[in-house]
């Protein structure tokens, strides 16, 4: 089940962390979380930064101390599955297997388009091989999840089709999807996946928490009821 029954007494969504481990350990120490908030990462875990593998093992630490942290999964945490599916590393659905859309516009490979764009990510676990990605990692990156809901506030990487379910949504949509419209009738989209310029986007209906950390800007978390943010560069 997607959704959370009881108010946390701070809702707080993290922007899209591309291996900026250090970033990450500082912003949070500035948001100090304890049991009774409840966290929400968008996704993008991997890719372009340099410290991937520390990234998922503060995330992969930060599990086991807060164990109802929401993990999202990004575009670039896809493609990193999907090419351990494709090798025979780990098992499970790709995203051309669930995805109506991407097998429209995906790659014919799915090893060689995340090599393509992976090169942070293997440089930084030394490896030439996903065979040699710990499993404890990939039973991570798995166990992230394509949307997250709490009360009129819906999570997602990417964007949601509207006038759809959604448990009807293609999965193409909440991973890669830029130009969706914003929450309706009350809604929220809560998203990450398109880096603003180093400050989240509030719009009617929608918040963008991806500040484009990676690329020199801001890692941001934001209490999406208060609008409160915290930012380290």
């Amino acid at each position: 089940m997607d959704t959370t029954p009881t108010a946390p007494a701070r809702l707080i969504a993290i922007g899209d962390v591309h291996g900026m481990e250090a970033l990450l350990e500082r912003l949070l120490d500035q948001i100090s979380p304890t049991a009774e908030d409840q966290l929400v990462f968008m996704g993008d875990y991997i890719d372009r930064g340099d410290h991937c593998r520390e990234a998922i093992d503060r995330l992969i630490r930060l599990k086991q101390e807060l164990p109802d942290t929401v993990f999202l999964r990004g575009n670039h945490d896809q493609m990193l599955i999907d090419a351990l599916i494709e090798q025979g590393v780990a098992d499970g659905r790709r995203l051309r297997d669930m995805s109506p859309l991407f097998r429209e516009k995906g790659p014919a490979s799915d090893l060689e388009k995340f090599l393509s764009i992976g090169r942070e990510t293997m440089a930084s676990y030394g490896i030439t091989d996903l065979a040699d990605l710990p499993r404890r990692h990939i039973d991570f990156l798995q166990s992230t999840r394509l949307w997250w809901q709490q009360d009129m506030f819906i999570f997602v990487h990417a964007g949601i089709a509207p006038a759809l379910p959604m448990a009807e949504q293609d999965p193409y949509t909440l991973l890669w999807e830029r130009n969706a419209p914003p929450g309706q009738g009350g809604q929220v989209h809560i998203v990450g996946h398109q880096p603003t310029d180093g400050e989240p986007a509030f719009e009617p209906g929608r918040i963008n928490v991806d500040t484009g950390a990676v690329y020199g800007h801001a890692l941001t978390a934001c209490e999406v009821r208060t609008k409160q943010v915290w930012q380290v560069r």
